[in-house]
């Protein structure tokens, strides 16, 4: 067999390998947008699926516990009994606007270094509404930084230009 036929079979033979690897892929990624069944059709927006190939259970577990910490993270944020001093947090952050949960961790000039939403959070509620520390990752500063990041989703938020 010349060594131009061989030649022309090799590059057959590749080009089927490649367009079947092509479609193969195309497949796959494909079926890692179909959402599963148990999860509702549309979810909020921005919010990224869980992989298909996680136990259904686990999703719809995940759902629901997600839900049920945003849920009460709303509940808190009108909380007036979070601090001493009358104020929740909704006074100045009506419906979780401003607090830009997207740019964190960041520095933060009231700690003079980079922190987490949860540690800016809980500042908050230590200064301005005068209540107690929270535990950070427990169930208040947790249900409070989901709500926060439930409603801002979607928002793309710049840091910021110094001021004069």
């Amino acid at each position: 067999m010349k060594a131009s036929v061989k030649l022309g079979l090799w590059l057959v033979v590749v080009a089927a390998v490649s367009s079947l690897s092509t479609a193969a892929l195309l497949q796959a990624r494909d079926r890692s947008r179909e959402l599963p069944r148990e999860v509702p059709k549309s979810p909020p927006r921005g919010v990224h699926l869980q992989s298909p190939q996680l136990p259904s259970d686990l999703v719809v577990k995940t759902h629901e516990e997600t839900t049920r910490a945003i849920r009460r993270g709303e509940r808190l944020w009108s909380d007036r009994s979070l601090g001493s001093n009358g104020q929740s947090c909704n006074m100045c952050h009506p419906d979780g606007s401003a607090t830009h949960p997207e740019t964190y961790p960041k520095f933060k000039q009231q700690y003079g270094r980079v922190v987490t939403a949860q540690e800016f959070i809980n500042w908050c509620i230590v200064v301005a509404l005068r209540g107690p520390s929270q535990e950070l990752g427990g169930e208040v500063l947790t249900a409070l930084e989901a709500y926060q990041a439930y409603a801002n989703r979607g928002q793309e938020m710049e840091i910021g230009a110094a001021g004069p």
